[in-house]
């Protein structure tokens, strides 16, 4: 493109004016939101900005508010963290309120489908069922609670009641005589128990008797731990109160504690399977960090603890000469 004679000094000064005019309007801006700064200024802001940033952060060793409710979720880790194979850890000295307890999330084994959380809430990671493509002749699936849908029941008076008060009757009736039972109560389609438990035993039989798989994750709401399973088709929440507690005070007994699923482990003993075999931990453990357990003691093969929980469980601790 040609410029005329005498056009390009316009065209200079134009463009210049067009400069000086985005400088201004850069420069205030940089003024308005508190950018902008004298010489020796950024010094003084980033001195700031560190004081403010102290003021806000908290204090390592603050114990859990006990009130404030609390979910797996509020402890699910960012992406490309380590998996949350962890030990249970006792809490902080002078600390008198039970630390939040996370349900680790189960290894992803190629094979197996991963069904999805029967829980309303949103935990870390849908429950997933860790057994091996290839059971070993030491590993067998157990055998599971029914928990298929059930027809409405029909009682005396013509009146067909909802699946989930047939399931709630049910429970009432199987349980009248368990003193930890505070109160069964269902809606038109859920069933909703609530205990207070006097040991981590009650716990347990509750999350065999709503139907809870093995690995059905847990939730700490306040000092009560929650559960949701499947009775008859039906959803079942189970709420316990002081199980918070139990599973922290189950931790400070242990020698090496591991929690899973709701349950305390202390690796530093044998376990006893469903068939009867006992399974020993030898301070071997995977790379995400789950414990590994060997067959009597052998020096055999090395099994996940959450495969032998999902294959073979319950497991119940058992005092042996070689503990």
């Amino acid at each position: 493109m040609t410029i005329a004679d005498g056009s390009g000094t316009d065209v200079e000064r134009e463009l210049t004016a067009r400069l000086r005019e985005l400088a201004r309007v850069f420069i205030a801006d940089l003024q308005a939101q508190g950018r902008l700064v004298e010489t020796g200024g950024a010094d003084t802001l980033q001195g700031l900005g560190q004081q403010n940033l102290a003021r806000r952060r908290p204090p390592e060793s603050e114990p859990a508010d006990p009130e404030a409710g609390s979910t797996e979720t509020d402890a699910s880790p960012a992406t490309g963290a380590t998996p949350p194979w962890e030990p249970v850890t006792t809490p902080h000295a002078g600390g008198d309120t039970p630390g939040l307890f996370t349900t680790p999330r189960p290894p992803h084994i190629p094979g197996v489908s991963e069904p999805h959380p029967a829980s309303t809430h949103e935990p870390d990671a849908p429950a997933t069922t860790p057994v091996p493509a290839q059971l070993p002749a030491a590993l067998e699936p157990a055998p599971s609670r029914s928990a298929g849908a059930q027809e409405p029941r029909t009682d005396v008076g013509g009146q067909t009641q909802p699946p989930a008060a047939v399931a709630a009757a049910r429970l009432r009736s199987e349980n009248n005589d368990r003193l930890e039972v505070t109160r069964i109560t269902s809606d038109h389609e859920r069933v909703t128990v609530h205990i207070h438990a006097v040991s981590l035993g009650d716990w347990e039989y509750w999350l065999n008797e709503i139907g809870a798989p093995l690995n059905v994750p847990t939730h700490r709401s306040g000092w009560a731990q929650t559960a949701i399973g499947h009775l008859d088709g039906v959803e079942v929440h189970l709420t316990a109160d002081a199980v918070p507690r139990l599973l922290e005070e189950a931790a400070q007994l242990a020698a090496e504690p591991f929690l899973l699923w709701g349950r305390v482990y202390d690796l530093a003993v044998g376990y006893i399977d469903r068939l009867g075999q006992i399974w020993h931990h030898h301070s071997r453990r995977g790379e995400d960090g789950v414990p590994l357990f060997t067959l009597g003691g052998s020096s055999g093969t090395l099994h996940p603890l959450p495969c032998i929980v999902m294959a073979n469980g319950p497991l119940t601790p058992v005092v042996t000469p070689g503990n």
